[in-house]
């Protein structure tokens, strides 16, 4: 998950969440996301983002050796979170 955001962040360096998660879905699973999923993402980022913005050190210790140069620990660990919930779909783990 770590290695999956910082690849999100860095080739998207300057790309909206929207793009950037577009990208991720497209390396995980070869697809854009729907329009149902979108949401639940874009909010999972946001809450997340919300959160790591209040502990920092919890943001730099879930991005560990993996942060991205010149992005913000709370945006690159909002991206983890994110990330791990893309590894975990059933579609990702059981491709058919």
């Amino acid at each position: 998950a770590q290695a999956l955001a910082k690849r999100v962040l860095s080739v998207q360096r300057d790309a909206t969440d929207e793009a950037r998660l577009k990208y991720a879905f497209r390396l995980c699973v070869l697809r854009e996301p729907t329009a149902q999923e979108r949401p639940g993402f874009i909010k999972l980022l946001d809450r997340s983002r919300a959160w790591y913005l209040e502990n920092p050190d919890a943001a730099k210790k879930l991005v560990g050796k993996n942060q991205p140069e010149g992005i913000a620990p709370q945006d690159a660990a909002a991206w983890v979170a994110t990330a791990r919930v893309l590894l975990n779909m059933d579609e990702f783990l059981t491709r058919e």
